[in-house]
């Protein structure tokens, strides 16, 4: 597995997790392509947990992001469940513009269980 992204098991269910918390920017930018790479292994999509906390949302941070988004739309990813933590108000409102049905929490914990219900509504 990749330096900040590593796959769990939650519940039954298979999780990717993103370990951002305090990220530079340039290793947020690792992050994010070590993330995109095993989403576009997923050809059903995947679950996903982004824990960003302490990240200052910056041009590159946030076109990258958009680029992860972009890439995975593109390749025909379907869009599964995601969830972002650690984002304040002003930075959920920048990554909602070009989040593919990202929802929002402040710890991990509630992540993995928001991600568990909301894929058992869809499966």
């Amino acid at each position: 597995m990749g330096k900040y992204t590593q796959w769990i098991t939650h519940k039954g269910k298979r999780i990717l997790c993103v370990n951002g918390p305090g990220l530079s920017e340039a290793q947020y930018i690792e992050a994010m392509e070590e993330m995109k790479q095993e989403v576009l292994k997923e050809k059903d999509g995947a679950l996903v947990l982004a824990d960003v906390s302490g990240i200052n949302m910056t041009k590159a941070v946030v076109d990258k992001s958009k680029e992860v988004v972009n890439a995975t739309k593109e390749a025909g990813i379907p869009n599964r469940a995601n969830v972002v933590v650690g984002l304040t108000g002003l930075q959920r409102a920048v990554a909602q513009l070009f989040g593919r049905g990202v929802h929002f929490v402040d710890t991990v914990e509630q992540g993995k269980e928001w991600l568990v219900r909301e894929d058992d509504k869809h499966r």
